[in-house]
């Protein structure tokens, strides 16, 4: 029952940092217009916020395999919180799409 505490604990940390995130883009002026407005674009594709969960999620596997359970199991949740926000925030599931 304890792992599961920790591990709500830690999705809601990656929840909450996530919409605290996208709350202070949406509200500064100057960082608005360099995120929102002018998206992060790699080879033509623009990179949502979402891939840092996809990050943490790489690096909990890393964790795992090197005998870091309490650190990966962290880095799972957390990752997994950053995706379910940025989900319901953007109303889609996406890492990267297509720039026009």
């Amino acid at each position: 029952m304890e792992i599961y505490i920790i591990l709500l604990q830690d999705f809601l940390l990656g929840v909450v940092a996530t919409w605290l995130f996208e709350q202070i883009l949406k509200r500064n002026k100057k960082l608005k217009n360099r995120y929102y407005r002018h998206h992060e674009v790699l080879f033509g594709y623009h990179v949502h916020h979402s891939v840092y969960g996809l990050a943490c999620f790489i690096a909990s596997i890393v964790l795992f395999l090197s005998h870091r359970y309490s650190s990966a199991i962290f880095w799972l949740a957390f990752g997994v919180g950053i995706i379910f926000e940025h989900t319901i925030s953007d109303r889609k599931f996406v890492f990267m799409e297509k720039q026009r």
